[in-house]
């Protein structure tokens, strides 16, 4: 199915870098046609400012049109071509686009396995429309989302002594503690550096109230491998 239905659709040329003032440009990967060809009318609304850009049935074909230029990326999780979330979320932020997962799925793996990998936002796919339009203006804007019934997942977390932390701090969490100063996670966030800052305080609050305190950076490091937010050093 990848082969066969991984051809792009472009929409409208973008113009600039935010296309028209305001306009938030979007593109979506799903391997079921009939998801593509409703999500145009989903983004439809009373004073919607969204626009389609492009839409594939693989990351790899969405980022070689127009959706490479997208803001935000839909993502399904579960994709005919076999590509894990990881590294297609990966990709799709090397480009440049922030990802709202689009799934079926509420199991909290494959929800916590897509924050992890990157994703700002995850939305199911029975939300209303305006739920799906919300989510995408928040992940344009540098803001993580989940929906409402997903949100117990990042309250409390499986393993004892792991932290549950909200999208914006692991992600925070993960640039950070790769090495980036903290300037350079708030120009990838597009947030404040004082925003980064507090994040990151959140961060080290709730793993030295879980008895896994972090005060450096290595440390914060060290974390975040342990509990999957970061793959191990290889």
């Amino acid at each position: 199915m990848a082969e066969g239905g991984a051809g792009v659709t472009g929409g409208t040329e973008r113009e600039g870098a935010a296309g028209q003032e305001g306009v938030i440009d979007v593109a979506a990967v799903d391997d079921h046609p009939v998801i593509l060809d409703g999500i145009s009318t989903w983004l439809m609304g009373p004073e919607s400012r969204i626009r389609l850009v492009g839409t594939a049935a693989t990351v790899d074909a969405l980022l070689a049109g127009p959706g490479r230029d997208a803001q935000v990326v839909l993502l399904d999780l579960d994709l005919g071509d076999g590509t894990p979330v990881e590294r297609n979320v990966a990709a799709i932020l090397d480009a440049g686009p922030a990802v709202l997962v689009l799934s079926v799925s509420d199991k909290p793996l494959s929800v916590r396995a897509a924050m992890r990998a990157g994703a700002l936002g995850y939305v199911l796919k029975n939300e209303e429309a305006a739920q799906v339009r919300a989510a995408i203006e928040a992940v344009a804007a540098g803001e993580g989302w989940i929906s409402p019934r997903l949100a117990y997942i990042f309250a409390t977390d499986d393993a004892a002594g792991r932290p549950g932390l909200s999208p914006q701090e692991a992600r925070a969490l993960r640039l950070y503690a790769t090495g980036m100063p903290m300037k350079s996670v708030a120009r990838r966030m597009t947030i404040s550096e004082e925003t980064v800052k507090q994040y990151v305080g959140r961060v080290r609050e709730k793993y030295a109230r879980a008895g896994r305190a972090a005060p450096t950076k290595l440390e914060l490091y060290y974390r975040a491998v342990e509990d999957g937010h970061l793959p191990p050093h290889p």
